[in-house]
């Protein structure tokens, strides 16, 4: 597949993170199985939409949504005329039968805003780190419409036309900060093949991350109060481009490459300290081997002779392949998504599958009729044998066999919670092995059948009361006991797809505690956690919390998805433990997307560092101080009782506009505080038949 294909296959679906979506047209030819009542929650700034099955998360939504706005807030120095819609579902099924937007929602959207209401729509993931990312992603969308409609309607939007690099760009930034181990994986892989995107290659790649990174270092370099100002001078004329050049004083094309050296002296002499994964490990499933550039979520059988992947191939829809496990050649696609109604998606994103301990079956979640189900397949006869309904479950991620065979442990979503569940084989006796509010995710067995290993956010520095959370951790739950330990050494970065060693005192996990994600290996015996590869770009899928290990007990394999070259590959190392030298220190830490060298000072907003200001070139765009145009139409309810929303105003050159702002100070600070619940309205949704002004 060319580079522009998988380019088209990468757009197709636009939200592998939260995206922006236009939704005029409503619910169009959409199968909708499930009637939801919706209610409301007031809060200050927000109408959050949810109904009965996840008002316990809705709640917590609703109080992050005002930290979240907030922080936005003091970061944009702008705030909101009158409340703005927050929709939620419980699952991502449900959040496919959603009537706000036209045409399907696929796979891989994680989210969406509409421009014209300015309405925030998300399934819950049962991770509230992930709620929160994708909560306040699309909530830098509804500032930015806000922003740019205030005073002047859906027309200011229009106008600006922002293009998908600013608006994702500033969304990640806003939200995830200017450290991120995806992020920083993408600059690495472009920096070392060339291939770093051009001016006009930023209208035409794949927004997110290249976004992210421009972002982050127009705010390392002239400030992060340059990100607002952008946002608001976009609205003088010439849109971001025009922001971009009032503000900084340098056209896009001068910024984009200063901003392509800035990459390049940061992560081009990462090269000598690091290797591709080609020179310790097999390719295994490549372009070159088995056609695609994404081939994801691999399953070794435990004898190492096949392997189940996720792939769009030579397609553009993502399927269920299997290949030879020596070689990658593909030998069928199983059980064709694309053409049957009772495989509408394998969630192949958060997913993945995993054979029976004999070899002889493979088990995976699919969709069908609105609702998730679990499949054992037999793949050499590519027939199903059982599909296992789990009433009361409205999501399913990462099934796995127990070593007998008899039972299948998954990670389940119910009301937007996480928790981790056990059904047997049969279908019957289906029950919850955790019961609360914490993420449980990627839960596999033991070969001895006594433990599950399974990634989750408890820890000491996750507080619930509080809604803050620690990092991802690989727990161990004895399932006669039910008692859970976490290792120490899982105390540093994120943690994710554990896969027991097959004689299972050990389990390999990836990390990007180094801020790469990296292959680990955790031993019991000493409690340490030991680094077994130091890769250039990274092991990682689709998101940082995709699976992608999988260990073959019977050839002492181990597959990995490794990113190169824009695509995702997998790698096989043979007798992964042999690779185990001296157990990991916490002696390093992830660095920004853009980091200033020893000494480098930030330069002023409007003039780069050692450079003068071009003639004719217009000062630095202050904020503008848009009409009220909304005043009269709602009142606000505030803990100091009710106000109409004509008393806010517009814009204000407050000494907190004034100071200077720190995003990563902001997304990490504990002094924003969390609205009491009390102080939230309950009211019933009625439908209202509102024109659309365009």
């Amino acid at each position: 597949m060319t580079r522009t294909a998988r380019w088209a296959v990468a757009l197709a679906v636009l939200a592998l993170l939260p995206g922006v979506a236009s939704a005029q047209y409503f619910g169009r030819n959409k199968v909708q199985y499930d009637k939801f009542k919706f209610k409301i929650i007031q809060t200050q700034h927000f109408d959050v939409h949810y109904y009965d099955r996840e008002e316990v998360a809705a709640l917590d939504v609703a109080r992050m949504a005002e930290r979240s706005y907030a922080k936005l807030a003091r970061i944009l120095n702008h705030e909101f005329t009158e409340r703005k819609p927050i929709i939620l579902y419980a699952s991502h099924s449900q959040f496919q039968q959603t009537n706000t937007a036209g045409g399907d929602v696929d796979e891989g959207t994680g989210g969406f805003t509409d421009y014209l209401l300015h309405r925030n729509i998300f399934p819950l993931t049962g991770a509230y780190d992930d709620i929160e990312h994708v909560l306040q992603h699309e909530m830098t969308h509804q500032f930015q419409f806000d922003i740019w409609s205030r005073g002047r309607g859906i027309q200011g939007i229009i106008s600006v036309n922002a293009p998908l690099w600013w608006g994702e760009g500033m969304a990640e930034y806003l939200s995830l900060g200017p450290v991120d181990a995806n992020t920083a994986m993408w600059l690495r892989d472009a920096a070392l093949e060339g291939k770093l995107p051009t001016p006009r290659d930023f209208y035409q790649i794949f927004p997110y991350r290249f976004g992210h990174a421009l972002v982050s270092y127009i705010g390392a370099r002239w400030g992060d109060e340059a990100i607002a100002a952008i946002t608001k001078a976009a609205t003088g004329g010439g849109g971001i481009e025009g922001g971009i050049q009032r503000v900084t004083g340098l056209r896009f094309e001068q910024l984009v490459a200063q901003w392509q050296d800035a990459v390049q002296k940061q992560y081009l002499p990462e090269i000598g300290d690091r290797v591709k994964a080609r020179t310790i490990a097999t390719p295994l499933l490549t372009e070159q081997n088995s056609k695609g550039g994404w081939h994801l979520a691999p399953a070794l059988s435990p004898d190492g002779t096949l392997v189940a992947y996720f792939s769009e191939k030579d397609f553009y829809f993502v399927d269920l392949y299997l290949a030879d496990g020596n070689t990658g050649t593909p030998i069928r696609r199983l059980l064709k998504s694309s053409y049957s109604s009772n495989y509408e998606t394998y969630r192949w994103i958060s997913s993945s599958t995993a054979w029976s301990a004999d070899g002889r079956y493979l088990v995976f979640a699919a969709k069908r009729d609105g609702r998730d189900d679990i499949v054992i397949v037999d793949p050499r006869k590519n027939r199903e044998v059982r599909r296992i309904k789990l009433p009361g479950v409205d999501g399913v991620t990462t099934p796995a066999f127990s070593p007998d065979g008899s039972q299948i442990i998954f990670s389940g979503l119910a009301g937007g919670l996480s928790d981790l569940y056990i059904v047997g084989a049969d279908g019957t006796n289906l029950r919850k092995v955790t019961d609360d509010k914490f993420a449980d995710l990627h839960p596999t067995w033991s070969p001895d059948g006594r433990t599950i290993a399974f990634v989750t956010d408890r820890g000491p520095n996750t507080d619930l009361s509080r809604l803050v959370w620690g990092n991802y951790r690989i727990a161990l739950l004895d399932l006669e006991s039910r008692r859970m330990t976490m290792p120490e050494t899982m105390a540093v970065g994120k943690n994710v797809s554990p896969q027991w060693s097959p004689d299972g005192a050990g389990i390999a996990f990836v990390s990007d505690r180094t801020g790469v994600n990296n292959l680990f290996l955790y031993e019991s015996s000493d409690g340490l956690a030991y680094q077994l590869t130091d890769f250039y770009t990274g092991i990682q899928g689709i998101t940082a919390l995709s699976p992608v290990l999988s260990w073959s007990a019977g050839s002492d394999r181990l597959a990995f998805v490794y990113f190169e070259q824009g695509k995702y590959d997998v790698y096989t190392l043979s007798s992964p433990r042999l690779r185990k030298k001296d157990p990991w220190r916490p002696d390093q830490v992830a660095a920004p997307l853009i980091a200033l060298r020893p000494g480098e000072t930030l330069p002023r907003a409007g003039i780069p560092a050692g450079e003068r200001r071009p003639e004719g070139l217009p000062a630095p765009a202050q904020a503008p101080k848009p009409a009220n145009v909304l005043s009269g139409v709602s009142l606000y309810r505030t803990p100091g009782g009710f106000r109409p929303t004509d008393s806010l105003g517009a814009e204000t050159d407050s000494a907190r506009g004034r100071e200077p702002v720190s995003i990563a100070r902001i997304l990490d600070s504990t002094e924003f505080d969390l609205p009491d619940t009390a102080e939230f309205v309950h009211k019933a949704y009625r439908i209202k038949y509102n024109p659309e002004y365009v």
